[in-house]
C-alpha cells in the first residue's frame, strides 16, 4: 500500500491500478512522470516492466526474477504526441506510446512516411518497436528500423533521464542510442525518439513472376538485391501456398510465385522493377499476372484479409541458408505425413523470414509436429523467430551492472 500511494502521488490515483498485492499498472502522462515512477519504484526495489501500445495486457507471469518483490508495469499509452516535425531535415520527434500506424496517419497528409515497414510491425508503439529487437522490422528499401533512430530519450534505473544527441555521426562518440535499441527496457525506459522519415513515393509499381522453383526465386531476389535494387516489398510463395492465397491459382508442383513492389520517383521505381524482372529471367522465370501482386500489396498495406489459418512456424535465416531451411523443413514434414506449404518475405541484408503452415490428417499441427519442424529448421541453420545470440551477454551484463545494479529494469528480459 505504501508503494501504491507513492505511485498515485506521482501520476494521480486514476492512473494507478492495483493488479494484485504486489503488482501495479501505472500510466504516466509525461517523461517526467515516468522518471518519478521509476525513481519511486526503485526505492522499493520494485521490478519495472514496460507495457506498450495496448497498455492493458493480461497480467504478466511472475518469473524467478520477480518473486517476492513488487512489480510496476508502466504503460505508455498516454505518451502519444508528436513533439516536433522538421519537414526540411525529414526528422520527427515522437513520444514512445504513439504507434507506428498512428504516426504514419499524422505524416501522410504532409506527403511524408516512416517508410515501407510491414504494417504488423507498425501496429506496435514506437517504444516497443525500438526496444524489442526482432527480425522483420526492416525494409529492403529503407533498411532496419533501428537505422531510422537518430536520437532517443530514456529514463535509467535511478530515475535519471538521458537524451542521446541528434548530430552528424562524425560528431559523436559512443552511441547510447544503439545500446537502447533492442535492449527490451533492461538499460533504460524509452520515452521518446527522433526518427528519420521519408517523402511519400511519387510512384509505386507491383509485379508478379512465376519461377521454376523456390530456390530459383530466392536466387532471383538476392541477384536483384546485389544489383542494389531497393524494392518496397518482396514475397515468395511456394506452389501450395500460392494456390491457398490466390483462390486456387493453378501452378505446377515445385514452382514458385514472386510478388514484388517498387517505389520512389517514377524512373527509379521503373528501374528497380526492371532489375527484378531481369533477375527473374536470369533464373528461368517469367512475368505473370500483375493482379496477383496487387492483391498481395492490398493485403499487406490496405487491410484486405489474408486467407487463414496463420502460419504455424516462423523462422529467420541468413541469405545463404534460406534455400536449405525451406527444403529441409518441407521435406521433413512431408516425410512425417504432414501437408506443408510456405512463403518467404521480409528480405533484408541479414536474410529473410520463412513462414511455414502445416497440418496432418486435416487437424492442426500438434506439439510433436511443431517440435519436428523447429528442429529441422535449426538443423538447417535457421533461428526461431525471437531467438537471439548470447555471445555479447557478458558486455550486456557489465552495462546492466553499472546502470542497474539492483536489476529493477525488466529483470526477466534478455536472460
Amino acid at each position: 500500500m505504501i508503494l501504491e500511494a507513492s505511485l498515485a502521488d506521482a501520476v494521480g490515483a486514476e492512473h494507478v491500478e492495483a493488479i494484485d498485492e504486489l503488482s501495479y499498472r501505472v500510466v504516466p502522462g509525461s517523461a517526467a512522470e515516468v522518471a518519478e515512477v521509476i525513481r519511486r519504484a526503485g526505492a522499493h526495489r520494485a521490478a519495472i516492466h514496460p507495457v506498450g501500445a495496448g497498455g492493458r495486457a493480461a497480467k504478466l507471469p511472475v518469473t524467478r526474477f520477480d518473486e517476492g518483490r513488487p512489480r510496476v508495469m508502466i504503460a505508455t499509452r498516454r505518451l502519444d504526441q508528436v513533439l516536433q516535425l522538421d519537414e526540411t531535415s525529414l526528422l520527427v520527434h515522437a513520444q514512445a506510446g504513439l504507434t507506428g500506424l498512428e504516426l504514419e496517419r499524422i505524416l501522410n497528409p504532409r506527403n511524408l512516411s516512416i517508410g515501407d515497414y510491414p504494417p504488423v510491425v507498425l501496429m506496435s508503439s514506437l517504444g516497443g518497436i525500438i526496444a524489442v529487437r526482432t527480425p522483420g522490422k526492416s525494409s529492403a528499401r529503407h533498411g532496419f528500423f533501428e537505422d531510422a533512430v537518430v536520437g532517443v530519450s530514456a529514463v535509467l534505473a535511478d530515475g535519471r533521464t538521458v537524451h542521446t544527441r541528434v548530430a552528424p555521426r562524425r560528431s559523436t562518440g559512443p552511441d547510447l542510442a544503439r545500446a537502447l535499441c533492442g535492449s527490451e527496457g533492461t538499460i533504460g525506459f524509452i520515452t521518446s525518439a527522433v526518427l528519420r522519415i521519408h517523402q511519400k513515393p511519387e510512384a509505386r509499381l507491383v509485379a508478379a513472376y512465376i519461377l521454376p522453383s523456390v530456390d530459383a526465386a530466392v536466387s532471383a531476389v538476392y541477384l536483384a538485391l546485389r544489383e542494389e535494387t531497393a524494392p518496397s516489398g518482396l514475397r515468395i510463395y511456394d506452389a501450395a501456398e500460392a494456390q491457398r492465397h490466390f483462390g486456387g491459382l493453378q501452378m505446377s508442383a515445385g514452382t514458385a510465385l514472386l510478388c514484388a513492389a517498387t517505389a520512389g520517383p517514377t524512373d527509379l521505381a521503373t528501374c528497380d522493377r526492371d532489375l527484378i524482372t531481369s533477375a527473374v529471367l536470369a533464373e528461368g522465370g517469367r512475368t505473370s499476372d500483375h493482379a496477383l501482386a496487387e492483391i498481395w500489396w492490398r493485403r499487406l498495406h490496405a487491410g484486405e484479409p489474408t486467407p487463414g489459418p496463420p502460419p504455424t512456424l516462423q523462422v529467420m535465416a541468413t541469405p545463404s541458408k534460406v534455400r536449405g531451411v525451406y527444403q529441409r523443413v518441407i521435406s521433413d514434414l512431408i516425410a512425417n505425413g504432414a501437408n506443408a506449404r510456405a512463403h518467404i518475405s521480409r528480405f533484408d541484408a541479414d536474410g529473410a523470414v520463412l513462414f511455414f503452415t502445416f497440418e496432418r490428417s486435416g487437424a492442426p499441427a500438434d506439439d510433436s509436429l511443431l517440435t519436428l519442424a523447429a528442429r529441422s529448421a535449426e538443423a538447417a541453420g535457421a533461428w526461431l523467430l525471437g531467438a537471439r545470440a548470447h555471445k555479447l551477454d557478458l558486455y550486456l551484463n557489465a552495462l546492466r551492472d553499472n546502470l542497474d545494479p539492483d536489476r529493477i529494469m525488466n529483470p526477466g528480459a534478455l536472460t
